[in-house]
């Protein structure tokens, strides 16, 4: 696989991606909301540092969003069946220099592998 620079974990991303979009502009809400009822003359610049890292991690989300998104795949996955429509193997049949889908097109596939049964 080519590299196409930074990108982070998943289950990492998915947990900034939360702060990000969840918690953080929550926070700064708050602050917002308890430096007018309680007169608090720091509250719109604590919020607004809140709001900066805010969105200095939605910048380097966005970033490892794109990388990961550029970085080159193996090619397309064919499961294969018998007649009884039971699958029988699976193989990469095309690379991304020869993809099988049309230009700006894209499949999406979570695949989970489990046990064979016996």
């Amino acid at each position: 696989m080519g590299n196409t620079g930074f990108t982070i974990n998943p289950k990492l991303y998915d947990f900034l991606k939360w702060i990000a979009l969840t918690v953080l502009p929550a926070v700064a809400t708050l602050i917002i909301g308890l430096g007018e009822t309680l007169n608090w003359s720091g509250a719109p610049a604590i919020a607004g540092v809140v709001t900066l890292v805010d969105m200095f991690l939605g910048a380097i989300l966005g970033k490892s969003s794109s990388n990961f998104k550029d970085q080159a795949t193996m090619g397309d996955l064919v499961i294969s069946q018998d007649q009884a429509g039971v699958p029988t193997g699976m193989r990469i049949v095309a690379t991304k220099d020869t993809p099988i889908f049309t230009a700006g097109s894209h499949v999406l596939l979570n695949v989970k592998r489990e046990q064979q049964m016996t």
